[in-house]
């Protein structure tokens, strides 16, 4: 089927090449998210990533406005999991989005990731290590409220 695959596509490209040949050749797959109790799980390395590349995505922090205050990730935007509900402020629901709270135990951030999921987002996961885990991976925070400027 492989092989059946490269001649479709361009045998004149291939040459004489095998079929095992033309599998090495072909890109690594990318990895797939981790799913736990059906929500899509990344990690802080995949959202610094997606960061440092420029990807398009909404860095959700679903914590209460004073601790979002107190310290959160770079970027984030403080939209507390109490507030997703319709006719809020929310981001288009094309849109990918990554929740996070303080830490693997807190609910706050599943909360927030099964609320925008029964709205209709159909792009959101959840960073579970939250702040302590981006800390913990070595990565910066921020201290203050967009008003504190």
């Amino acid at each position: 089927m492989v092989l059946l695959l490269a001649i479709a596509c361009g045998a004149e490209e291939t040459g004489d090449r095998n079929a095992e040949e033309l599998v090495e050749t072909l890109p690594a797959s990318v990895p797939a998210p981790e799913v736990e109790a059906g929500i899509l799980i990344v990690t802080p390395e995949r959202v610094r990533g997606w960061q440092e590349e420029g990807a398009p995505f909404v860095l959700v922090d679903a914590r209460d406005a004073v601790q979002f205050g107190q310290e959160h990730l770079p970027g984030a935007v403080n939209i507390p999991y109490v507030d997703i509900r319709p006719g809020a402020r929310l981001p288009q629901r094309s849109a990918r989005i990554v929740v996070y709270c303080s830490d693997h135990d807190c609910p706050i951030s599943q909360y927030a990731y099964q609320s925008l999921e029964s709205l209709g987002y159909s792009e959101v996961y959840d960073m579970r290590a939250g702040l302590q885990g981006w800390k913990a991976a070595g990565y910066p925070t921020e201290i203050g409220t967009p008003d504190d400027n």
